[in-house]
């Protein structure tokens, strides 16, 4: 036990270095924006991302500390399941478990980002602790636990909605239907409803935007692309791991632990199904990691296949940490050298006012690599936060335009007669352009 608090201390204060030396990225700088104009929620997302970085605000003088209160929340994801698996596996096996989680492209190092995936994680993992208790104690405290890590959970993510249909096919596929008390439900949807009241108000208020943007997201083709399906599927066993995905397909866990293998495959299974109308992003099914490690644990060779798994994902990380240090190794993605070129791109931010950006990623980055607050021009882009607010429409007779060269612009430039001057090229990639009328 004392070797386990060991691990998970230090590998949070590992966490929390990297954290802070690594820069935002871009989607990350956008969800710290919302954190400067806090809402009951937001068009793309609910708002606990905003409410996370809001927590971390005090830290910002600290390099990135600004996320520190995302990535405390989910290293205590490893606590609620330590919890949920103390008395069901040994410590040993618990332990392969955390190192599996600890090495996990997602789960892991990905945890590091702030995105919404770390909580709608921790409350997803939280909301299956409460559910198995309510169901072998019985008792009213934990249905109603249950409805607030749901309802908290719906404030995260809206992939927190597939905990109740993988819950319901389990308790109909196990006849667990006699060990649910249903005054205890009654008071789990009331609780639900409590805790994600902001998200529902302010779809109520907006036209349920929200709602619609990602329905639309995840279903939004008509004609079907196999090439979803296999992407998906691929991206799935490479995430997870080719061995540890094989030893969770093969498991054969007790009778009292068959729970895994609803809230392990039923979320891979539903994008799954949703890859046969759209493409699926990635990340979308990481609510199914932490089980789908839990089941791997029962699989005899896994001990043997762990040195390959941290082998394998310590060399990726080794080779991300590295571009800290050495920048000539940034250029081996674009994902990993966008902050620095972002962050290099802030200085223009202090030089001319008002300035614009061409996309949200840009404006957000600038806005929080300067401290100036920066917007995206209004429809220069698809519809986002950005678009709502009234700052993206210049109200005087000059305004300034950071873009990339190959980017376009909105109708209404040429519509209200403005006139563009190139003032400089930042870069190959960037320009400043100086509009007047």
């Amino acid at each position: 036990m004392k070797d386990l608090r060991r691990l998970w201390t230090l590998s949070l204060i590992f966490k929390l270095v990297l954290a802070a030396l690594i820069p935002l990225s871009a989607d990350e700088a956008y969800y710290w924006v919302w954190s400067q104009r806090l809402q009951l929620s937001y068009f793309d997302h609910p708002p606990m991302v905003a409410w996370l970085f809001s927590l971390g605000s005090f830290l910002e003088p600290l390099l990135h500390a600004v996320r520190w209160p995302s990535v405390i929340l989910g290293h205590l994801t490893i606590l609620v399941w330590y919890f949920i698996l103390k008395d069901r596996v040994s410590l040993e096996k618990f332990k392969i478990w955390i190192y599996l989680v600890l090495f996990s492209p997602l789960l892991g190092f990905g945890s590091l980002i702030v995105t919404p995936d770390v909580p709608v994680v921790f409350f997803w993992s939280l909301s299956m602790y409460f559910a198995l208790q309510a169901l072998e104690t019985k008792k009213i405290s934990s249905y109603v636990a249950l409805g607030s890590a749901l309802g908290l959970g719906f404030c995260s993510k809206y992939h927190i909605v597939l905990f109740v249909p993988c819950l319901l096919i389990y308790l109909l596929a196990e006849k667990k239907w006699r060990e649910v008390r249903w005054t205890g439900v009654l008071l789990t949807i009331i609780t639900g409803l409590i805790f994600c009241a902001p998200v529902l108000v302010w779809n109520l208020q907006n036209d349920f935007q929200s709602f619609r943007f990602q329905l639309n997201h995840g279903l939004e083709k008509s004609v079907y692309n196999p090439e979803w399906t296999v992407s998906y599927l691929l991206g799935q066993v490479l995430i997870i791991f080719p061995l540890v995905f094989w030893a969770a397909l093969r498991a054969k866990v007790p009778t009292n632990m068959r729970w895994l293998y609803y809230f392990a495959w039923g979320p891979i299974l539903f994008f799954f199904a949703t890859s046969f109308r759209a493409l699926v992003e990635a990340n979308w099914p990481i609510i199914a990691y932490p089980a789908v490690l839990a089941l791997a644990l029962f699989y005899p060779r896994i001990e043997t296949w762990l040195k390959y798994y941290i082998g394998f994902w310590g060399l990726i990380v080794t080779v991300v940490v590295a571009t800290l240090f050495i920048p000539q190794l940034r250029n081996l993605n674009s994902k990993v050298r966008e902050p620095y070129d972002f962050q290099n791109l802030s200085a223009v931010a202090k030089e001319v006012s008002p300035l614009y950006a061409s996309s949200y990623q840009m404006a957000a980055s600038l806005w929080y690599f300067s401290k100036v607050p920066t917007f995206k021009l209004k429809d220069i882009s698809r519809f986002d936060f950005f678009d709502t607010l009234p700052e993206a429409m210049p109200t005087g007779n000059k305004f300034y335009l950071v873009k990339r060269e190959t980017n376009g612009l909105p109708a209404w430039v040429s519509e209200q007669q403005w006139q563009m001057k190139e003032i400089k090229k930042i870069s190959p990639d960037f320009v400043l352009l100086e509009f007047t009328r």
